[in-house]
């Protein structure tokens, strides 16, 4: 709820003061602390806005707000749950090594006999799986061209038939590469720290310079791979979309998630405005149910249906319980429960098209409700009327889903590069780490390997 405070200039009087007023001073009194008082309204925190838990000041143990998280509690025990698949590590039928332990008893610990004479038979098995870093070498190759001189003219004819991938004096090849890419993007590691992991584990010197280098040449090495991203993002049916702010060399820029169950695509531009999208996606998403967080940005995408993102909804309305506790703010919390409950029965087609049908008209039902002016719960009530076209969009198809987790899943990665390793120096190096997680976080989606797939783009293959 609102805290009432008094402005510091106000003098509060005491009872014996009160007690002395007359009838029309009493009144005056009323008013003038009427204007002299102050709503204040509860913090936003993770629990009823979007701001990150990472960036509260209070700590959400430290709050005094009880059960205000969007999850439901569930009636599953704690722990692992019946049914599920185990998994053991399983001994090798083939091992590198076996070494066999001597048999030191001499005698039986039961009857004292001598065993000497006693053939030894197998008991038992034990494995370890370790690294043998000492037989991992590095490998230099040398490529070598020719030429052959004219014996009529004397010109020199240089057979210069190199791979585009072999530079001039000296240079790393593709696993270096395809390791230094995997472990900038998909481990977080700083330059620093990569170079001195190769060199510690590996004997291999790089600078830094040379770090950023490799991976600006892996990304363009990509650029077929993430134009091949595009071309079927555009195509999805249902496609998820998110921003979050990023910094590159101190200015804010923006990373940008599209996705589906399938592929990512990260975007690295200095705005947060609808140019991103147009840009980037030219066409439109013509197939496509977009779901995204009604951020203004996404006021004029070109597409068949938006689905809004209701978790962002509920901490709203969260906000708005805390601040007027009002009924009409429970109930809107309780339909988007209710619905995303219903969401999960097995229902026809038809039986969907009803069921939205008469969720849309509860919704329009709550939103006629008497609000106070400039109250939260009045601003909420004008955000669902301007969206209520979105709300319930999800029940029309099972595979539409009423959040947008997997979008915010799919940019977090952003946050977590920058808090490991800092900002970005430049708007390319912002892209460059774009391009290469589009390509990890892909392949991961898919059950891919993500070092081997990186090793396949940068020699050159199609893998999506």
């Amino acid at each position: 709820m609102k805290k009432n405070r008094i402005k510091y200039q106000f003098s509060l009087k005491t009872k014996e003061e009160l007690d002395a007023l007359t009838h029309e001073e009493l009144l005056k009194y009323v008013k003038d602390l009427q204007d002299n008082s102050i709503q204040e309204k509860p913090p936003k925190n993770s629990n009823n806005s979007s701001i990150s838990p990472s960036s509260e000041i209070v700590p959400p143990k430290k709050r005094n707000n009880k059960n205000q998280s969007l999850r439901e509690k569930s009636d599953k025990p704690v722990g692992g749950q019946l049914g599920r698949v185990g998994v053991t590590l399983l001994q090798s039928d083939t091992p590198d090594e076996i070494v066999a332990l001597p048999f030191v008893s001499t005698a039986c610990k039961k009857c004292g006999l001598d065993l000497s004479s006693v053939v030894a038979k197998l008991k038992e098995r034990r494995q370890v799986i370790d690294l043998e870093l000492s037989s991992i070498d590095t490998k230099i190759t040398e490529y070598q061209s020719f030429s052959k001189t004219c014996p009529s003219c004397g010109h020199t004819n240089h057979d210069n038939s190199f791979d585009s991938s072999v530079t001039p004096n000296v240079s790393y090849g593709k696993t270096i590469t395809a390791m230094v890419a995997y472990l900038s993007t998909s481990q977080y590691m700083s330059t620093l720290r990569i170079v001195q992991l190769l060199s510690n584990l590996f004997n291999i010197t790089l600078s830094e310079g040379s770090v950023n280098n490799l991976l600006s040449k892996a990304s363009k090495l990509s650029s077929n791979e993430i134009t091949k991203l595009q071309e079927i993002l555009a195509q999805s049916a249902i496609i998820g979309i998110d921003e979050t702010g990023c910094k590159v060399d101190g200015v804010k820029h923006w990373h940008w998630a599209f996705q589906d169950a399938n592929n990512t695509l990260i975007v690295a531009d200095p705005s947060r405005g609808t140019k991103v999208i147009t840009e980037t996606f030219r066409s439109g998403f013509s197939n496509a149910c977009v779901v995204h967080d009604n951020y203004s940005s996404y006021s004029s995408l070109d597409c068949i249906n938006e689905q809004l993102c209701l978790a962002h909804k509920m901490r709203d309305l969260n906000y708005a319980i805390e601040c007027d506790n009002t009924k009409l703010a429970k109930g809107l919390k309780l339909l988007l429960k209710e619905a995303i409950k219903d969401d999960k029965e097995s229902l026809t087609q038809k039986q969907r098209v009803v069921l939205k049908a008469q969720y849309d008209k509860t919704l329009a039902h709550l939103l006629t409700m008497p609000t106070i002016e400039k109250s939260e719960t009045h601003k909420q009530v004008k955000s669902f009327q301007k969206a209520k076209e979105k709300i319930f969009t999800f029940l029309l198809d099972e595979n539409i889903p009423p959040d947008n987790n997997a979008s915010e899943r799919a940019i977090r990665n952003v946050k977590v590069k920058q808090k490991v390793s800092g900002q970005f120096k430049s708007l390319e190096g912002a892209q460059n780490y774009a391009n290469l997680r589009s390509i990890i976080d892909t392949a991961r989606k898919r059950g891919f390997n993500e070092f081997e797939t990186l090793m396949s783009v940068i020699e050159g293959n199609s893998v999506f």
